[in-house]
């Protein structure tokens, strides 16, 4: 470079810096461009998986509200089906007690002519033999039917219903 001016060597390298400046503003834009557009396809592939899961979350929340409002149904389908056997069961729970007090009554009833029903028959008719056992002179000549005086002696009325 002897020979030649300090201006035009000045220049030179100037021109030469401004070049080597400009190349690298090329590179960076270069790969600033393939960072954006990186960038941009991986938030389009994310906006679409995020569509995509949104969709469906949709469609699941729109599963799920026709499931809650089916599940309401049942639920008024059961509760009205509990009112009625409610009812139901109160209804027999008074014939069962209706029935409870006329067994009842009548128990009282049976036990009340069972007690006044059981009595001796001599109670019933009057006897005009002479009592057997007072006299044995009289019991040995009375031994003649044996089956008539336990008859006699042990007779009792006894009313069922």
């Amino acid at each position: 470079m002897a020979g030649i001016s300090p201006q035009i060597l000045m220049k030179s390298a100037y021109r030469s810096l401004i070049f080597f400046i400009g190349q690298r503003e090329l590179e960076m834009q270069y790969k600033m461009n393939r960072i954006v557009a990186q960038c941009r396809q991986k938030c389009e592939s994310m906006q679409e998986k995020f569509t995509e899961k949104l969709e469906q979350l949709h469609t699941a929340y729109q599963k799920m509200a026709k499931r809650c409002q089916m599940m309401e149904q049942e639920i008024e389908s059961l509760s009205k089906d509990k009112q009625e056997l409610q009812e139901k069961f109160s209804e027999k729970a008074r014939q069962k007690r209706k029935l409870d007090e006329m067994y009842d009554q009548l128990r009282s009833e049976y036990e009340s002519n069972k007690r006044s029903a059981i009595q001796p028959a001599n109670n019933f008719f009057s006897r005009n033999d002479p009592d057997l056992f007072s006299n044995p002179a009289a019991t040995m000549m009375d031994n003649r039917d044996p089956i008539r005086k336990a008859m006699k002696n042990d007779c009792f009325v006894i009313v069922t219903l």
